[in-house]
């Protein structure tokens, strides 16, 4: 069974208040993404703004990766440039995208696990 059809908007809101509270410092804005189109199964669930690399990054479930997730980054229409305080703050935030992405496969496996 895929996860992504036992995920729902109050699941992941719960996932993601859980993260959250971890503690992690982080720049980006995380949100849910609405799902209203069932037909496509690897449309973003989460939206991540890098606010450093000024682009929205989509994490969703891999089909058929057994709970695992992926981040998807879309392009920008334009070059950045970043002093070294900006980059180091640009690699927090893919730190913590990273850990976002590894929590979420932790959650799917288990909640497959219980399936």
């Amino acid at each position: 069974m895929p996860v992504r059809s036992l995920l729902n908007k109050d699941l992941l809101e719960d996932w993601l208040a859980q993260f959250r509270g971890l503690g992690y410092l982080t720049g980006s804005d995380i949100r849910l993404l609405g799902q209203e189109d069932e037909t496509d199964p690897d449309s973003g669930l989460i939206v991540v703004d890098l606010s450093g690399a000024k682009t929205v990054t989509y994490l969703q479930p891999i089909s058929g990766g057994g709970g695992a997730w992926k981040a998807t980054m879309e392009a920008r229409d334009a070059t950045i440039e970043l002093d070294a305080v900006e980059l180091v703050n640009l690699g927090n935030e893919v730190v913590v995208l990273a850990a976002l992405v590894s929590f979420l496969e932790v959650r799917s496996k288990a909640l497959l696990s219980g399936v």
